[in-house]
Parts: C-alpha cells; sequence; structure tokens
C-alpha cells in the first residue's frame, strides 16, 4: 500500500519517515521530490571488476550546469537524506526529466527498510544533457510493508554524496552462501545429506542452532586425479578380495584421507560465510558434524561411522575440523560399514555441518517406536553436559521414558522432570515417522540438534500387515537393511559371495548369465494382484523354468516358472491373509542342449561338453567329448590349432567367447574350470571352481536387551578399554588429535584376533564402543558389561541383525545368546 502526499507529510513529523531538508511544496499526490547534488563519480577505467574496488574520479557541478555525455555512466546522489524504519523506499525520474533521455536509475530502485542517508543515482542519459545543482531530478515513495520488519545495516548505511560499487565488499560472501547453504536455503539432500536437510526442514518450528553444510561437492573437488585413481585402485581391490586383505587396504585407503585438503578458494568463502553466519567466528564455538549422503536414510544410518569435533574456533580451527571429518570417511569404521553395505564406491559421499556448539545442563538421545511400530512412548537416555559420550557408547546414561515422566507426581521424582517433558513433547510434535532425536538443554531451553528415521527397533518384525513381494535380482541389487533373509542367509550369501562378482564380469565381458533374484515376500503379497504381478513381471523372460532355494535343507526345486508363485506359497505355508514375511532365491533354471566345462592348458583352452547336462559331466555321471585349441592366440581357424570331434561343431562358433572369458577369469583368480550351458545359440556362463569335558551352563538374562537374535560361538574378552575409548570418542576431544601408528597396530591386532578365531566369536567389552562397529562382520554377537541400547553402535548392530546384551560379569569359553539371555560355559561373576 503506498503512502500518499498527506501521509508522507503525517509520518515525517511523526519522525516515522526522515526527509532533511524538508519542503512541503516537494510533496506530490503520493511522492515527495528530490533534488540533484552538486557531486558526480564518474569511473576512469574499462573493464570495472566486480571483485575489486574501481578508480574514480570526481566532478562538482557547477552553477551553469554540467553536459552529461550520452552511453557514459555517472554515479550522483540526492541532496535530501531519505529513509524509514517503517516503510519500504522506491524512487523514479520526475516524468519532465525522463522525457529528456535520463534515466536516474538503471535497475536500483528499491531500497531497504532501515536505511538513512543521501542516495546514489544512475545518471544515464540519451543525448547530451546539460543537468544543475540543486534541480528536481526524481521522487522517492513509501509503500507499508506486511510481515515482520528486519532493518537495512548494510555496507551503505549513512552514505554521503554519491557511492560507487562495494560490490567487491561482498563478494566472497555472495559466492559462499551458494557454496554452504545456510538452514534456511533451499536444500539439495543430495548434496547436504538427510542430516543436515532435515534440521533446515525442522529449524522452521523448532529451536535448531544455527548452521551451514559444506556440501559432498567441496570434499569430491578437493580429490587429486592421483587421489581418484590411488582410491579406485583401493577399493577395486577391496571389492575383488572380499575383504580378504581389509586392514592393509584400509592402511592405503586412510592415508589417502588424510591427504585430502580444501582448495584454496573454497578456504576463502568458508571464512567468508563463517564470518556472516557467527559474525565473530573466533568468540564462537563450534560443533562440526558429518552428514553423509547415505547416512539417516530410511534404510541405513550408518550411525556414528563418521567424526564429530565439538569446542571449534575461527576459521583455521574449522577447515581443520571439516577435513577431519572428511578423513574419518575414509577411516577403518566407516569403510567397514559402507563395505558391509555392499558399497564399494570410492568416491566421497559425505557433506558436513558446522554449527553453533551448546552447552547443554542436560544432553541425549530420544527414540519413538524403539520395541516395534505399537510402542508410542518416547524413550530418554540423557547424561549431564554433553552427549558425545553417550553416543559413543562410553557413557552410562540415565534413563525414563514418556510414560514415567507421565506418572511423577512431583519433579523430583523423576530429575529435571520439565525439561524431559519438553524433550517428549518435541520429539512427539516431530513424529512424521519413528524418529531417533538428539536434543541439548540450557538456560535458552530444547535445542534439537539431530533428528533421523528410526532404521533399526529393538524388536525387528518379521511379519507385514501390507503385501510384500518384492525381488531383488541376485546378483546385480544391493539388498536393502530391512531385507530379512531368515533361513536363506546363508544361500544367498554363497551364491552372491562367490557367483556374484563372476557373473558381474561376465555381464561386464558381454557374456550371457542366467537370471537370478532373492525375493521377500508374505502370503498377502503372493495372493494380491499388483504385488503378485510386479514379480510376475521381473520373473518373465529368459527360460520356462526356475529353481528355488528356502535354505541349506531345502534347495533347488525345479518348477516350471509359472508356478513360482504357487510354489513359493505353498513350501512355507503362506496362506492368502498370511502377515509372515519369507524369503527365497529364485534362479533361471537353464536345462540347455549342452553341459559344458573349459579351462587354460598353457596357451591352449581345453573345452568338455555333454548332452547330458552340466550337472551329469560335473560329477562324472557322463562322459564328455572333448575340444582342443593348441594356441588361443593362433586363433580357431588356423589349421591344426582346433581339434573336435564331430558333434562338437556347434560349439566351434563360441569359442573366441569361450577363450575370452576363460582367459579373464583365469587372470583374475588362477587357474580355473568355467562352466556353461548351450542353450540353442546361446551359450551363458553358470558357475566356476578354483583348481588347486563340561564346565556348567550359566543362564544370565540382560539388564539391556540392545540387539534382538540368536548367536553362538566362542566366547572372546576384550580388555583394550583405553584403546576402544580413545578411537571411539578421541576425535571428538581436539580437532588437533591425530590418528597414530600405535592406535592403527591396535585396532588391526584386535580384527586380526577375532579373525584368527576359528568361528565367529562373541565378544565381551564393557562398554558398546562405537569403533566396535568395524568388527560386525566378523562376529557373531556381542555381551556389554554396561551400556546404552541407544548409542551409535546399538543401531548399527540392530540393522546388521547382530544379537547383543549388556549383562555384567560374563566369562566362560562359549556361549550364546538369545533375545536378551546369555548362556555360557563357565559362570556368571567371581
Amino acid at each position: 500500500m503506498i503512502l500518499t502526499g498527506n501521509e508522507i507529510a503525517r509520518e515525517r513529523a511523526n519522525g516515522r519517515i526522515t526527509i532533511d531538508p524538508f519542503t512541503p511544496e516537494q510533496v506530490n499526490p503520493n511522492s515527495y521530490n528530490f533534488r540533484l547534488g552538486k557531486t558526480l563519480r564518474v569511473y576512469q577505467t574499462t573493464p570495472l571488476d566486480a571483485r575489486q574496488t574501481n578508480e574514480f574520479e570526481e566532478i562538482e557541478i557547477p552553477e551553469d550546469g554540467y553536459v552529461l555525455e550520452p552511453g557514459r555512466l555517472y554515479l550522483a546522489h540526492t541532496i535530501e537524506v531519505l529513509g524509514s524504519e517503517h516503510y519500504a523506499p522506491t524512487f523514479a525520474a520526475r516524468s519532465s526529466v525522463a522525457r529528456l533521455g535520463l534515466f536516474i536509475n538503471l535497475s536500483a530502485s528499491l531500497g531497504d527498510i532501515g536505511y538513512t542517508g543521501q542516495w546514489t543515482l544512475q545518471l544515464y542519459s540519451m543525448n547530451r544533457l546539460r543537468v544543475y545543482p540543486g534541480i528536481n531530478i526524481g521522487q522517492m515513495m513509501w509503500w507499508r510493508p506486511q510481515g515482520e520488519i528486519l532493518l537495512y545495516d548494510g555496507k551503505y548505511q549513512g552514505s554521503v554524496g554519491p557511492r560507487s560499487s562495494d560490490i567487491h565488499v561482498d563478494f566472497d560472501k555472495q559466492f559462499a552462501r551458494q557454496r554452504f547453504p545456510g538452514l534456511g536455503a533451499s536444500i539439495d539432500e543430495s548434496e547436504s545429506g538427510p542430516k543436515f536437510a532435515q534440521l533446515a526442514h525442522s529449524s522452521h518450528s523448532f529451536r535448531v542452532p544455527t548452521a551451514f553444510s559444506v556440501p559432498a561437492g567441496e570434499f569430491d573437488d578437493s580429490l587429486t586425479d592421483e587421489q581418484r585413481a590411488a582410491l579406485v585402485e583401493a577399493f577395486g581391490d577391496l571389492k575383488a578380495t572380499v575383504g580378504a586383505f581389509f586392514t592393509d587396504t584400509v592402511d592405503r585407503i586412510q592415508k589417502i584421507g588424510r591427504e585430502v585438503m580444501l582448495t584454496e578458494e573454497a578456504r576463502k568463502l568458508l571464512a567468508a560465510r563463517l564470518e556472516e553466519i557467527f559474525k565473530d567466528p573466533e568468540g564462537t564455538e563450534l560443533a562440526v558434524r558429518s552428514s553423509g549422503l547415505d547416512e539417516d536414510t530410511e534404510g541405513s544410518s550408518q550411525a556414528g561411522v563418521y567424526q564429530s569435533i565439538l569446542g571449534v574456533r575461527g576459521a583455521d580451527e574449522a577447515i581443520a575440523a571439516i577435513e577431519q571429518c572428511w578423513q574419518s570417511y575414509y577411516e577403518a569404521p566407516a569403510v567397514a560399514a559402507r563395505i558391509r553395505a555392499g558399497d564399494f564406491d570410492p568416491s566421497p559421499r559425505l557433506a558436513v555441518i558446522v554449527q553453533r556448539l551448546i552447552r547443554p545442563r542436560l544432553a541425549g538421545v530420544a527414540f519413538t517406536g524403539l520395541d516395534g511400530a505399537d510402542d508410542q512412548r518416547v524413550v530418554i537416555e540423557y547424561v549431564e553436559g554433553l552427549a558425545d559420550e553417550l553416543v559413543a557408547g562410553v557413557a552410562v546414561p540415565q534413563r525414563t521414558d514418556s510414560d514415567e515422566l507421565a506418572l511423577a507426581t512431583a519433579p523430583e521424582t523423576v530429575a529435571d522432570h520439565e525439561s524431559l517433558s519438553q524433550v517428549v513433547e518435541l520429539v512427539r510434535a516431530l513424529r512424521e515417522q519413528d524418529v531417533d532425536v538428539e536434543w541439548a538443554v540450557d538456560e535458552e531451553g530444547v535445542h534439537l540438534i539431530q533428528v533421523r528415521p528410526l532404521t533399526a527397533s529393538r524388536e525387528q518384525s518379521h511379519s507385514s500387515q501390507e503385501p510384500v513381494c518384492r525381488p531383488y535380482r541376485l546378483y546385480f541389487d544391493e539388498l536393502p537393511a530391512s531385507f530379512q533373509l531368515g533361513e536363506v542367509a546363508a544361500v544367498y550369501s554363497g551364491y552372491t559371495a562367490k557367483r556374484g562378482p563372476a557373473q558381474r564380469m561376465a555381464h561386464s565381458c558381454d557374456v550371457s548369465v542366467g537370471a537370478g533374484w532373492v525375493v521377500q515376500f508374505n502370503g498377502r503379497g503372493l495372493h494380491d494382484a499388483a504385488t503378485a504381478g510386479r514379480l510376475r513381471d521381473a520373473l518373465s523372460g529368459g527360460t520356462d523354468e526356475c529353481v528355488l532355494d528356502f535354505g541349506e535343507t531345502l534347495r533347488q526345486i525345479v518348477v516350471p516358472k509359472e508356478d513360482v508363485l504357487q510354489q513359493l506359497a505353498v513350501t512355507t505355508g503362506s496362506t492368502a491373509d498370511g502377515t509372515a514375511v519369507h524369503a527365497a532365491v529364485v534362479r533361471d533354471f537353464i536345462r540347455g542342449d549342452l553341459g559344458v566345462i573349459s579351462r587354460k592348458a598353457g596357451d591352449g583352452l581345453v573345452v568338455e561338453y555333454t548332452d547330458e547336462g552340466l550337472m551329469a559331466l560335473n560329477r562324472g555321471t557322463a562322459g564328455g567329448e572333448t575340444i582342443v585349441v593348441g594356441d588361443v592366440a593362433l586363433g580357431f581357424d588356423t589349421p591344426g590349432n582346433v581339434t573336435a570331434a564331430e558333434n562338437g561343431t556347434v560349439l566351434l562358433a563360441h569359442l573366441a567367447e569361450i577363450a575370452r572369458f576363460t582367459t579373464a577369469m583365469h587372470d583374475k583368480y588362477g587357474p580355473v574350470t568355467i562352466e556353461w550351458v548351450l542353450d540353442g545359440a546361446e551359450l551363458y556362463f553358470v558357475d566356476y571352481s578354483v583348481l588347486d569335558g563340561d564346565d556348567a551352563v550359566v543362564v544370565a538374562h540382560g539388564e539391556v536387551c540392545i540387539s534382538k537374535g540368536t548367536a553362538r560361538g566362542p566366547l572372546l574378552r576384550l580388555e583394550d578399554d583405553a584403546l576402544l575409548r580413545r578411537l571411539s570418542i578421541g576425535p571428538a576431544v581436539s580437532i588437533n588429535k591425530s590418528q597414530d601408528v600405535s592406535e592403527h597396530d591396535g585396532l588391526a591386532r584386535i580384527i586380526d584376533l577375532v579373525k584368527a578365531s576359528d568361528e565367529k566369536p562373541i565378544i565381551c567389552a564393557s562398554r558398546p564402543y562405537a569403533v566396535l562397529s568395524v568388527l560386525i562382520e566378523h562376529v557373531a554377537g556381542f555381551v556389554f558389561d554396561q551400556g546404552s541400547a541407544l548409542g551409535h553402535l546399538a543401531i548399527l548392530l540392530r540393522e546388521a541383525g547382530i544379537p547383543a546384551v549388556a549383562a555384567a560379569g560374563i566369562t566362560g569359553t562359549e556361549a550364546v545368546i538369545s533375545d536378551g539371555t546369555v548362556a555360557t560355559t563357565g559362570h556368571k561373576g567371581e
């Protein structure tokens, strides 16, 4: 709403608009005329540079006027000091001036609420035009704003005379805002990660400490070509060896990670962003936290595998902390977590959050849905001060929940009752789905530090009320963390661990392979038209038969492809209303015309085949014919180089393909036999083979069931508390703390000790230290003397389906964990 002339005069008199000097006759129906000052400013050289100060000269307009030349910019100023803290100003040329072909602003007619001073005009004339000091050159209008007013406090405040462009003053800040978005910006989750995106979303409704993001692209841009190549090679080695040389390879990866540094340009812009966001970055304590792009998703949290550095001050420390977060992406715990998830991508997928640090009176974590979807409680674990030791699994927290708080008759019944009740309200307000919330309480109240979806409840559900029928490609798809393999786990692992790399290699070599799937389903899914239809579509094509595996004792059931859904239902007893979730491996069954086996023989190739099928050839129940290639390098048309029986002619057209892939597999695995099936004119790669006195039983019920499930194995006690504690929380203590050789050797020693066990052991430790996540793939379960059910390791154990319990004083040689109960051959305590 524009102010009328009378309202302009009235608000000036009331002190809500500044016009100095003021002349009533200059008031128009809805504007005020301002006059041209006597000073002009003209730039001296071109091109002008937005990143630095540009030289200029000043010209005083004489009383007899000054001629403006066409096509040249003159910076001028108003005689009047104009402004308002209550209304938004705009200005324009007087129409009489415009009719002479004079522009008084080129593109900047809007002023800011709160600016007061002489206004700079941008004079640009279409004609040679004489102007005079004091002429009415333009008019100011004022508009009534809507919404909360934030007053201008910028670089042009209080200007006197013409001001040339100071865009260079904010140049770095402008680009820093784009490179490092704050909570109020539009957030690209694929660059800043789900953690920061959720914080940004929540900051509109809840108290979130001021923060900005360093997107993952900054990390990627900081890698040199040599570092990229070395990482590709190292992760390729991890994939090819299935982690057999994990410690050595990760040492190489860690060394590369520790050499990655922010670029000089990024350092300069980061310093500008810190200055703008925190005003006094040297005097403001900051928390620098990782925000992985694959962290805190519905499928996986990767909780605690990346670093947080607290107590950071100033640009230098912030830069060092960001680089330390980056380094953690290539440290052993993080690499191990990604490899367990089947992620061998060497490229960095990690953003970083720089946030004002809250020094709390209380801090902790709160969960909903911890014991399943029907659990409506808010469960809280908390400590006094910072929560870093709690989430690292070191501190033993105090515990309460919303039910206990609601029943408390007086605040002293539960310590800090009011603050904890506010945490319950916060968590319930956030609960669009079950959530995991980190919070802190100081004199300002409850702060939201982090919120993420609950990725693993203590009671993993093996049923679903919704129809379930989800196929994933056996050798090519990664399974989500929610996929429960059940009895088919060992079969699936056997197929994927051995055949998976070879199948993918065959695919990359344009060698045909039979399709395979691992299917998760319930009765409702098999009998629901939509979900069952999607499974049929996935299985369509290829052969007419499938072979089904349900577990180690129920395997290789061959059925027509059209009967697969029925067979799944019959074998598992899945009725139309069944909610129990099962899993099975389904593979195309290729009977074919010939079973074929190939192997290298010196420079040549030997191919055996039979029309009785591959199984008969493998098991020696059928005699095979042989094709011999003397020297593959001579080709297959050279007279005398290929010897084959007459009935082997059909394979001659495939010899080049057989030789190429057999050689590739030999180069990768050493001497091997390659198994094939010839079906019509198509040759399929199937598989390959490489040549060459009782103690008493004591049962203890755990004080805390951390992760449900059953496990059995030798009990292995870790006494390395100082090392484990340092590796778990050391990075949060000081940004300058570096991992020394003894720490790495200590971790390698623990890994070697665990891997040396004849079977996967059950680890016994005093606390659920976060760094123990590096052992997850090597152990059957965990027993802790005491510890948190909500810390980082606890989350990862539930995601990985590794049973764990807190039960003090467990000793013995063998242990069995079953849903919070520990049975040992030995005794509990002394």
